[in-house]
């Protein structure tokens, strides 16, 4: 172990640039890159050390029961981007599987949309990772990186002084920092020290996460299948594997929960139809309901929030991740430590949040468009619909404009 990994004495205090909250998906490449850029930093996990983390794996247990438990986030080829230009990509990109196309479809109706890799002249739209192993790639990047990561370290406690933030954490005592970086999740204990308030939008809808064994191979093609009850994804993983999420009406969910796999894989089947050839094998089922969480300011003194700690999307199109990626690269160019003496200074923090508006805005609304416009049995929006869908299909430039928001860029 790395000496910037070795825990300190709760007596002893830590001082550093930038604390980063969250050693998530978020957090660890923030504090990666904030510290390639020259920053010292401290990320403060509040798990124990990757070891006494993971979920224990049985010896008899095969290659299709672990891939069947997966749990995966889409990279859009904005995130991709980023990650490659800060060095991060060559690791994750082991356990990537390439998105090649992705058909958008409304059951029920012949409207469909479809976006190539071929078209736009580029090797992926985007790529599908497993969260345990992104997490575990930037861990070890962690380890022989600068970055002072701290376990087991739950903070306690928020003290705005006059030049630095003071955070009481357990098992390392105090750690002054000139900023502070919320990157903690929905609950943000952090956020609650700010005072930061949340409004909330509920979808009224649940989503039903999990693996899918296919038939047949699934070449590189994501799938957005618009249903009744909402959208039901399918984005390809490594051999006959996807991941999914499935929207459902919330009075669904009981009934739902209390399926066997062979029943939900039946229900699933039905649903999404056989252009992807038989489902074979379900795993594990995760339900939670679909909520639109934001925080009403990003920044508060010397603090900012990012990834769930800022907002929570709707998981419709993917973009709730590569949002937050997004702000962090913007962060991390805001913080430019050739020109920065103060890293949480408040005129420079309002600046980065302003410059982030427009962004945010217009993900919100994309995913509010694509979660409430897309659902429903009507005949005559579903026939408006569909024909949304055929008209950006046939429209080579609107097509081409709507991948490159989506991919989380301004053109190739």
């Amino acid at each position: 172990m790395k000496d910037s990994d070795q825990q300190s004495s709760p007596t002893e205090p830590i001082d550093v640039d930038v604390a980063v909250v969250g050693a998530g998906l978020v957090g660890m490449p923030l504090a990666l890159a904030l510290s390639a850029k020259g920053w010292s930093v401290a990320l403060l996990d509040a798990g124990g050390e990757p070891g006494e983390q993971s979920e224990a794996v049985s010896v008899d247990e095969d290659s299709r029961s672990i891939a069947l438990k997966q749990r995966c986030t889409a990279l859009n080829l904005g995130t991709q981007q980023w990650l490659l230009q800060h060095d991060l990509w060559k690791s994750v990109a082991v356990d990537a599987c390439p998105i090649t196309r992705v058909n958008v479809s409304h059951k029920g109706y012949f409207g469909a949309t479809r976006l190539s890799a071929d078209e736009m002249r580029i090797d992926a739209l985007g790529y599908v990772v497993n969260n345990a192993n992104y997490i575990t790639q930037l861990h070890k990047l962690c380890v022989t990186s600068g970055v002072k990561r701290l376990y087991n370290a739950r903070v306690n406690g928020v003290t705005q002084l006059q030049d630095a933030v003071k955070l009481s954490v357990e098992n390392a005592g105090d750690v002054h920092a000139k900023l502070l970086v919320a990157a903690d999740g929905i609950t943000s204990l952090v956020r609650e020290s700010t005072a930061i308030s949340t409004a909330q939008v509920d979808y009224d809808q649940a989503a039903v996460l999990g693996m899918v064994e296919l038939s047949s191979a699934h070449e590189g093609v994501a799938h957005e299948r618009f249903t009744q009850s909402g959208p039901l994804a399918l984005l390809p993983r490594p051999g006959q594997y996807m991941s999914f999420v499935d929207c459902i009406n919330p009075d669904e969910q009981q009934t739902i929960e209390g399926m066997s796999d062979d029943e939900y894989l039946q229900r699933l089947q039905s649903r999404f139809g056989y252009r992807l050839g038989r489902f074979n094998k379900v795993g594990p089922r995760f339900v939670l309901p679909l909520l639109r969480i934001e925080s009403t300011t990003q920044v508060a003194q010397r603090t900012v929030l990012v990834g769930n700690a800022m907002r929570l999307l709707h998981p419709v199109g993917g973009q709730g991740y590569n949002l937050a990626i997004r702000d962090i690269d913007s962060l991390i160019r805001t913080l430019d430590k050739a020109t920065v003496s103060d890293p949480g200074d408040d005129a420079l923090l309002d600046q980065f949040a302003a410059q982030r508006l427009d962004d945010q805005k217009s993900i919100v609304r994309l995913t509010d468009l694509l979660a409430r416009g897309f659902r429903g049995k009507s005949a005559i929006p579903g026939h408006l619909r569909s024909g949304a869908l055929l008209g950006l299909d046939a429209i080579a430039p609107i097509r081409k404009r709507f991948a490159e928001k989506t991919m989380g860029i301004s053109g190739l």
